[in-house]
C-alpha cells in the first residue's frame, strides 16, 4: 500500500470509529415540557386538544428504543391493544406523525421545534419503520411476516403527512428520509396494483380508502406522473365496488355505522381536502350524497337532543348505537345538505371550544393521564373546514325524509347478497325492518327501529346480543332472527320482490311474513298507526322487545293483557294476549342517554301483539 493512500484509509476508519462511538452513546432525554410556564390562551381553538399531547409527547419520544433489538420501535402501548403493541406491528409505527409534527411545528407554545433529542428519535424511528416492509412493498400487523392492507395503507396515510411536515421543515437526515419517501412510494403502489389488498377492500373499505390521502400528500410532494395516472384509475374503480347500491360503504361485507361514520369518513374528509377542485372531488361529494340519502333513514333524531338513533342491530363490526360526533366538523356539508343535519354547526363549535377551553382554564396546568395517545388528530389538522349556521342545520334536519313525508315505503337491497332494509313511514310511527343472510354472526334482523316525532325512538334491536335483540325465541334455544331472515314482503296485499338498489313501493299497508325455522312462522302487519305482530310457534317460546327509555319514562305492566311505556309526554302501548306473561329485563347496554331494557313475553304456541303510540 503507498504512502499515498494510507492516510486516507485511516482518516475513513477513524471517522467510522467516530460515529460507531457516537451512536453507542446513550441519547438526550427529550424533556419534560413544564404547561405552568404556559397559559392556555396560547392555543389557537383548532389546538385546544393539544395541551395533553404536548405534556405527554416526552413519554411518548422517550420510549422509542435506544438499542438494538428493534432499535427504534415505539415501545409504550399508547395507540394500538397493548397485545398488539409488537415490533412487528406497522400500526405503532403510525405515531411517526407525532415525533414530526412536534418537531416541525414553531409554535410559541412547542419547546420540541427541531429539537436534536426528537431529531434522533424521528430518524431511529423511520429507519426501523422501512425495515418492516417487505421487498414488494407490504407491512405486517398481527404476526411476523403477516402482511396485511390495513398495516401497508394506514402506514401511508401517515407517512404522507408525516412527509409533509419533515420536508417543510428539513432537519432530518438526507439519506433516512430518501429512503423513506422511497419505502411509502413502493407500498402505494403496492396497495394500487395488487389484487388481493384490492379484494380485501371491496369487503374492508376504510383500510383500502386509507391508502388515497397518502397517495394524494405523497403526489402534492414529489410528482409522480405513474402514480397519479393509477391513482386516478383506482379511485375510479373504487366507486362501483366499495359502496353498496343502497348506500353504505362495505365492512366485513355488509353495513357498519361504526366504521362508516368514523375512519372511513375520516378518509374522505382528507381526499376531498387534496381534491375539492377537481373531478375526483365531485366524484367524493356524489359518494357522500348517495350516503348520506342512506344514513338519513336510518338514523332518527331524538327530540330536544344531538343524538340520532341508528338501526344498528345489522352492523357487522363495531358497536354503534347513536350518531352523536362522528361527523365532526366535515367539509363536505358544504355540497351535500342533508349532512348539515349531523355535523355540528358554527354556532356549536363556538359554543364547544368555549366550553373546552374553560375546561382547560379551570384545570391548568393539569392534563388527564396518559391513557391514548393517537396520531390521528393531526391529520385533520390545519386542513380545509366548512360549518353550517344553526339556520342552516335546522333546514338540513327538516328535509330528513321521515319529517318531510308522512307516508312512504322504500326498499334497499344490497347487490351482493340479498340483504334488504325497509324503511316504513306512516303516520302514527317510522319503522325499519331487516331482512336476508347472515353476513356476521353480530347481527341481528327483523324489526331494527321503532320512532315516533313525539316520543322519539322507543324500540331499538341491538347486534350482538340474544337478551337485547327484538325476536322471538324458542324454549332453551336460540333467536331465530340471530340467523338468516329470508322474508316475504306484500304491500296492500300485492308482493314487492328485492331488487338490488332502491326500489319505493306504493304507501299502504306493509305486510311481512317469514318462518321460525321448522317450528312455526312470524308475521307482521305495518298499518298507519299500529304495528301488529303474529307468533305461531309450537311449544314454548318468548318474544323480546328491547325498548329504550330515558330517566323519567315508564314501564307499566301492571295490567294484564297490556305494557305501556311514558315517553315525552306519549303514551306507547303494546297490547297482547292476556293469558302471556310479560317481565321486565334490565341490561347494561345504553343507546346516547337512553337505557335499554328488554320486555319479554313468556307464551306458547301462539301470540298476537300489537303496538301503538298515542297522547
Amino acid at each position: 500500500m503507498t504512502q499515498l493512500y494510507r492516510p486516507t484509509i485511516l482518516l475513513i476508519l477513524f471517522s467510522c470509529l467516530a460515529i460507531l462511538s457516537l451512536s453507542a452513546q446513550p441519547w438526550p432525554k427529550v424533556k419534560d415540557v413544564d404547561l405552568s410556564k404556559l397559559k392556555p390562551s396560547d392555543f389557537t381553538d383548532d389546538e385546544l386538544d393539544l395541551p395533553y399531547y404536548l405534556k405527554h409527547f416526552h413519554t411518548v419520544a422517550n420510549s422509542v428504543r435506544e438499542s438494538d433489538p428493534d432499535k427504534g420501535f415505539i415501545d409504550l402501548p399508547i395507540w394500538r391493544r397493548p397485545a398488539d403493541n409488537k415490533p412487528y406491528n406497522a400500526r405503532i409505527m403510525e405515531n411517526i406523525l407525532s415525533l414530526a409534527y412536534f418537531y416541525s411545528t414553531k409554535r410559541p407554545w412547542n419547546p420540541y421545534y427541531k429539537d436534536p433529542a426528537v431529531k434522533i428519535r424521528i430518524e431511529a424511528a423511520l429507519h426501523f419503520w422501512i425495515r418492516l416492509q417487505d421487498s414488494t412493498g407490504r407491512f405486517s400487523e398481527y404476526g411476523v411476516q403477516k402482511w396485511n392492507l390495513a398495516g401497508t395503507s394506514f402506514a401511508t396515510l401517515c407517512m404522507g403527512r408525516t412527509l409533509e411536515f419533515l420536508e417543510k421543515t428539513g432537519g432530518i437526515d438526507s439519506g433516512i428520509l430518501r429512503k423513506t419517501r422511497e419505502a411509502d412510494r413502493k407500498a402505494i403502489m403496492f396497495i394500487l396494483r395488487d389484487k388481493e389488498f384490492y379484494d380485501h377492500g371491496k369487503n374492508y373499505t376504510n383500510q383500502f380508502t386509507a391508502c388515497f390521502p397518502g397517495a394524494l400528500a405523497y403526489i402534492k410532494l414529489y410528482p409522480d406522473k405513474e402514480m397519479e395516472v393509477l391513482l386516478k384509475k383506482k379511485i375510479a374503480e373504487t366507486v362501483k365496488d366499495f359502496q353498496s347500491p343502497a348506500g353504505f360503504f362495505y365492512e366485513g361485507g355488509g353495513t357498519d355505522h361504526g366504521y362508516n361514520l368514523n375512519t372511513h369518513h375520516s378518509n374522505m374528509r382528507l381526499i376531498y381536502d387534496f381534491t375539492r377542485n377537481s373531478e375526483i372531488g365531485k366524484g367524493i361529494i356524489e359518494e357522500e350524497k348517495r350516503y348520506v340519502d342512506w344514513i338519513a333513514l336510518n338514523s332518527v333524531k331524538e327530540p330536544d337532543s344531538k343524538f340520532f338513533t341508528l338501526n344498528r342491530a345489522t352492523e357487522t363490526r363495531t358497536s354503534a348505537p347513536v350518531i352523536a360526533a362522528y361527523f365532526p366538523r366535515s367539509p363536505l356539508g358544504g355540497s351535500v345538505e342533508l349532512l348539515r343535519a349531523f355535523t355540528p354547526s358554527k354556532e356549536e363549535i363556538d359554543e364547544t371550544n368555549k366550553q373546552k377551553r374553560k375546561q382547560i382554564v379551570e384545570n391548568w396546568p393539569e392534563v388527564d393521564k396518559l391513557e391514548v395517545y393517537s396520531p390521528t388528530i393531526l391529520l385533520h389538522l390545519n386542513r380545509y373546514q366548512w360549518y353550517p349556521t344553526n339556520e342552516q342545520k335546522q333546514a338540513a334536519v327538516k328535509k330528513l325524509p321521515y319529517f318531510t313525508k308522512s307516508e312512504f315505503i322504500q326498499q334497499r337491497t344490497d347487490s351482493r347478497q340479498p340483504t334488504s332494509f325497509t324503511f316504513i313511514r306512516q303516520p302514527g310511527y317510522y319503522a325499519v325492518f331487516n331482512s336476508g343472510p347472515v353476513i356476521n354472526k353480530r347481527q341481528r334482523y327483523g324489526l331494527g327501529l321503532l320512532w315516533n316525532s313525539r316520543s322519539g325512538s322507543f324500540l331499538q334491536s341491538q347486534a350482538d346480543s340474544d337478551v337485547a335483540a327484538w325476536g322471538t325465541k324458542a324454549a332453551g334455544g336460540k333467536l331465530y332472527e340471530s340467523g338468516d331472515l329470508p322474508a316475504k314482503m306484500t304491500v296492500n296485499g300485492q308482493p314487492v320482490i328485492a331488487q338490488p338498489g332502491i326500489s319505493d313501493f306504493p304507501a299502504g299497508v306493509l305486510t311481512v311474513i317469514y318462518a321460525l325455522g321448522s317450528q312455526g312462522e312470524k308475521s307482521l302487519k305495518f298499518d298507519k298507526e299500529q304495528i301488529s305482530v303474529t307468533v305461531k310457534h309450537a311449544g314454548a317460546f318468548t318474544e323480546t322487545l328491547p325498548l329504550l327509555i330515558n330517566e323519567d319514562d315508564k314501564i307499566d305492566l301492571s295490567k294484564p293483557g297490556e305494557i305501556s311505556l311514558r315517553k315525552n309526554g306519549e303514551t306507547i302501548t303494546i297490547i297482547y294476549d292476556d293469558s302471556a306473561k310479560p317481565r321486565l329485563e334490565k341490561t347494561s347496554l345504553k343507546s346516547g342517554t337512553q337505557s335499554v331494557v328488554s320486555v319479554v313475553i313468556e307464551t306458547q304456541d301462539k301470540l298476537i301483539y300489537v303496538i301503538k303510540a298515542q297522547k
